[in-house]
């Protein structure tokens, strides 16, 4: 369950905002390359602020989601996902639905560590923070 937390976490920091501006300025192939040039600043495309931002809990994944990924604690949780599904992999003691749901896990914990430590996600952040 915190491996496909982490794998949301990521998505709804990282992936919904990119997106957002991707369909916002019809600049699909920015996906590849996001910054200021081609997206201007991130917090055109975030959810708008108001007084009913505090009282809607949503939102509040929202932002807290991007602080995540903006502070690079998604790739400690990534590396801690990483770990601990390797440990639950190694002992075997699921059952076969189960140890393809770990596994499957593991595999996404791993790829947003990896896309994170990469220049891609250092420019993602990038964009992000400013």
């Amino acid at each position: 369950m915190f491996q496909y937390a982490t794998v949301a976490v990521f998505l709804l920091g990282a992936a919904y905002p990119l997106l957002a501006a991707a369909a916002g300025t019809g600049d699909w192939a920015g996906l590849a390359d996001p910054s200021l040039e081609r997206y201007g600043d991130p917090k055109e495309w975030a959810l708008p602020p108001g007084p009913e931002t505090f009282w809607n809990p949503l939102l509040w994944i929202f932002a807290f989601s991007r602080v995540t990924v903006m502070l690079s604690a998604i790739t400690l949780l990534g590396l801690v996902g990483v770990a601990a599904g390797v440990v639950r992999l190694a002992r075997r003691g699921a059952g076969r639905g189960r140890f393809v749901a770990l596994l499957v896990g593991t595999l996404l914990c791993a790829a947003v560590t990896v896309v994170m430590l990469t220049p891609y996600g250092a420019q993602l952040r990038t964009w992000l923070l400013d």
